[in-house]
């Protein structure tokens, strides 16, 4: 035999042979648990509610976002189509309604997988009705906001061009020249070659521009960047 007390003999053979008394006793404990600590468990279910229904609502509320920014951007961008096929007037008041309608998509839902292209979107309309300033700080919170984003140097390349046309060739340069200092953007990198040395030329200087228009004829010699390149270097030599 074992040498299981005495105690723990008859206990053992008990709950064996009286497996009802064994599950009421459980039972009854149960109960009186939760009647003694109620207001303790009613405190932890409605923590884990409170919880999880925002970050359902939430969820949810993103995904309605979503949808709802990419479909107000496809019918902007239609009906601004459409305008300029109808005169210059018509074109701008377009562009205007454009802009109301990123800006509350903007301030009002949340931000999604479509809110760098919204931000876009905003950007170039504001450049091209001329709202440079406004275009200026949309553009800039594009970089600050989404810094890897594969628009970035398309970005970059429009603020640099605003930034120009608002006379601040300096600040204007330095974008281009981060452009051309990323090597995922070797699609634009003869452009902004372009545009960088217009903006030297435009601040005296020349020998810079030269430098730069040099560079697109070394380095990308069959673009039609190369070729306007050199139209500017038969003028500047």
């Amino acid at each position: 035999m074992s040498g299981l007390p005495s105690r723990h003999k008859f206990t053992t053979y008990n709950a064996l042979q009286n497996p009802m008394e064994n599950v009421k006793a459980r039972i009854h404990n149960f109960f009186k648990f939760f009647d003694d600590n109620w207001l303790w468990i009613a405190i932890g279910l409605a923590v884990v509610v409170a919880a999880g229904v925002p970050t359902y609502l939430y969820q949810q509320k993103g995904a309605n976002d979503l949808g709802e920014v990419w479909s107000r951007i496809y019918r902007m961008n239609y009906e601004v189509a459409a305008a300029r096929q109808e005169g210059p007037e018509k074109k701008r008041e377009a562009i205007e309604g454009a802009i109301k309608e990123y800006t509350f998509l903007k301030d009002n839902l949340s931000a999604t997988g479509a809110t760098p292209w919204l931000l876009s979107e905003l950007g170039n309309a504001q450049y091209n009705i001329k709202e440079y300033d406004d275009a200026i700080l949309t553009y800039r919170e594009f970089i600050s906001r989404y810094s890897s984003h594969p628009l970035i140097p398309v970005i970059r390349q429009s603020l640099g061009c605003v930034l120009e046309e608002k006379g601040q060739l300096k600040e204007a340069i330095e974008q281009f020249e981060e452009i051309a200092k990323d090597p995922e953007a070797t699609y634009l990198k003869a452009q902004v070659g372009l545009d960088t040395g217009r903006c030297y030329e435009k601040l005296g200087q020349l020998n810079s521009a030269v430098a730069a228009y040099k560079d697109i004829v070394a380095t990308y010699p069959e673009s039609g960047c190369a070729k306007m390149a050199k139209y500017r270097l038969e003028d500047l030599e």
